[in-house]
């Protein structure tokens, strides 16, 4: 069986080609996921969750999967739509990782060596920063979704302010519930996701700036914007070898076409099956 390749599968549904949204081509093409901020998702009670004030969900980036082998009529309705999409199942330790030695920059000396997936030129780049936290085993980088029935509670006091004294504080963060937990109507999706999260400055480059706790908890007290609205993560080279497509129960003869023509260029390697609920459901 085909699944043999990669025991530890995730799965999406996206379109194939639907307006100017040609996913499949981008993933393909790109060797990349894109990872849309909180607050651009389709649950938008979750992308509006806050706490103190700060609406964080502008500063969490998430991409989203399912670990159900089992086909969903429901996503392939939500995320394929009447015109048909694709189901594609991909290795979750998908991501590259980029070797960080000895890191220096302004004067900033960073000694050894470590891993990161996010590439050290946006690591130094001094309008956001990236916490770096992305073992697949930490779930601050990857957690299946708690389903709950009110999601504000459940973030409204993650974010504090202690040891108040005039105008200085110190903040007490607890990222991890931003981005963990959905409302109970969204139960069907079974979503398991990758998150990132990003501060709208970068406190590694101003590390030696006796100010810059103060400089990070204004930032957030503002709702300072980020100076983007996704991010993209690149895949590792050969995790798309073992990628496998599935079609859409309403495909097309021409998406058909599309996906073979797409695989052959750009995956040769990759699997294509037709769906299990091509002959049980009509989804248009």
């Amino acid at each position: 069986m085909p699944h043999q390749k990669c025991p530890t599968l995730l799965r999406r549904t996206v379109p194939v080609c639907s307006g100017f949204s040609n996913t499949l081509a981008l993933i393909l093409k790109n060797r990349t996921i894109r990872f849309n901020r909180l607050d651009n998702v389709d649950d938008l009670e979750e992308g509006k969750a806050e706490s103190l004030g700060i609406k964080f969900c502008k500063y969490i980036f998430v991409s989203c999967w399912t670990k159900s082998e089992d086909e969903s009529i429901p996503l392939w309705k939500m995320y394929g739509g009447d015109a048909g999409g694709i189901r594609i199942s991909i290795d979750h330790q998908m991501f590259i990782d980029y070797p960080v030695k000895d890191l220096e920059f302004n004067g900033l000396k960073s000694e050894g060596c470590f891993y990161s997936k996010i590439p050290v030129t946006d690591m130094l780049n001094p309008s956001f920063f990236f916490i770096p936290i992305h073992q697949y085993e930490n779930d601050m980088f990857f957690r299946d979704i708690e389903y709950v029935d009110n999601v504000f509670e459940c973030t409204k006091d993650k974010i504090r302010l202690c040891n108040v004294q005039g105008n200085q504080a110190d903040m007490q963060m607890e990222m991890k519930p931003f981005g963990s937990y959905k409302h109970n109507r969204w139960a069907f999706q079974m979503e398991s996701r990758f998150v990132l999260y990003a501060l709208p400055c970068n406190p590694f480059l101003d590390s030696a700036n006796p100010n810059i706790s103060s400089i990070v908890i204004d930032s957030l007290l503002q709702n300072k914007l980020l100076p983007f609205t996704h991010y993209d993560l690149r895949l590792k080279d050969d995790v798309l070898d073992n990628l496998i497509i599935t079609l859409s129960p309403s495909v097309t003869d021409s998406q058909r076409i599309i996906v073979y023509a797409l695989r052959d260029k750009y995956v040769p390697k990759a699997i294509i099956e037709e769906s299990a609920l091509g002959s049980l459901v009509r989804l248009k």
